[in-house]
C-alpha cells in the first residue's frame, strides 16, 4: 500500500482544527471508517510512513462534512500545509529558488511519498512542468498537491501558481502539473526585472 510521510496527515488534521475549530477533527474522526482509526486515533509523527488511504479518508470526509460543495477545499488545505513545508528548516534549500526547486523536485518527491517519481523540466526561466508517475490519483490528493506545490515554491519576489495539465484519474499515464512564476512588483511599483543588474529570480 503506498504510503505518504506522517507530516501530510498533521497538516491535514492541523488544518482542520484552525480553519473551522478544534472540535471540528473530532467531529471527522467520529466519521471515519474503522479501517482508517489505526493512523488517525495512533500516535502520528512528522517523519513516520502512514497509508496514503488513510489520508485520503480524512481529508475526503473533513470536506464532506465541514465544507461540503467546496471546490477549492483541498487545494487550500494543500496551500495551507506547503507553507509549513517552506517554513521547515530542512525543505527549504530545496526550494530556494525555481532553479533549485526543478533540480530537486526528485528529493522533494522522495521525502514525502514512498513510491512512484516525478520528473521535472523547465519550459522556461519561470516555468516548469511536472511528471508524477506511479503513484494513486484521486481528487483529493492531486488537488492538495496543486495547492502545496504553489505554496512550497513561492518567494518573497515571486508568487508561483500551479494548474494540472493532465491526471491518472481521467486514463493518463501520469499526472501533469504546471507551474508559472510571477515577479512581485517592486516597492515603490514598477517591475523587479526592469530593476538594474537583476535576473529573472529577481536577485542579483
Amino acid at each position: 500500500m503506498p504510503k505518504v510521510r506522517g507530516a501530510m496527515v498533521l497538516h491535514a488534521v492541523r488544518f482542520v482544527r484552525e480553519t473551522y475549530g478544534p472540535e471540528a477533527h473530532e467531529r471527522v474522526l467520529k466519521r471515519l471508517p474503522p479501517e482508517h482509526w489505526g493512523t488517525l486515533l495512533g500516535p502520528v509523527r512528522e517523519a513516520s510512513w502512514e497509508p496514503v488511504a488513510d489520508l485520503v479518508a480524512y481529508m475526503e470526509i473533513a470536506r464532506a462534512l465541514l465544507a461540503p460543495g467546496d471546490p477549492d477545499f483541498f487545494r487550500s488545505l494543500g496551500a495551507f500545509s506547503g507553507r509549513l513545508e517552506r517554513e521547515s528548516a530542512g525543505f527549504k534549500p530545496l526550494v530556494a529558488d525555481p532553479s533549485t526547486s526543478v533540480r530537486m523536485a526528485p528529493t522533494t518527491w522522495r521525502s514525502f511519498y514512498d513510491q512512484g517519481h516525478v520528473e521535472v523540466k523547465m519550459d522556461g526561466p519561470l516555468e516548469a512542468r511536472a511528471r508524477i508517475f506511479g503513484f494513486p490519483a484521486s481528487e483529493a490528493l492531486c488537488e492538495r498537491r496543486v495547492g502545496a506545490w504553489a505554496s512550497l515554491v513561492s518567494y518573497a519576489e515571486m508568487t508561483a501558481t500551479a494548474e494540472e495539465l493532465a491526471c491518472g484519474r481521467n486514463g493518463s499515464p501520469f499526472c501533469e502539473v504546471r507551474v508559472t512564476w510571477t515577479p512581485a512588483p517592486a516597492r515603490g511599483g514598477g517591475d523587479p526585472r526592469s530593476a538594474p543588474g537583476r535576473g529573472p529570480t529577481g536577485r542579483t
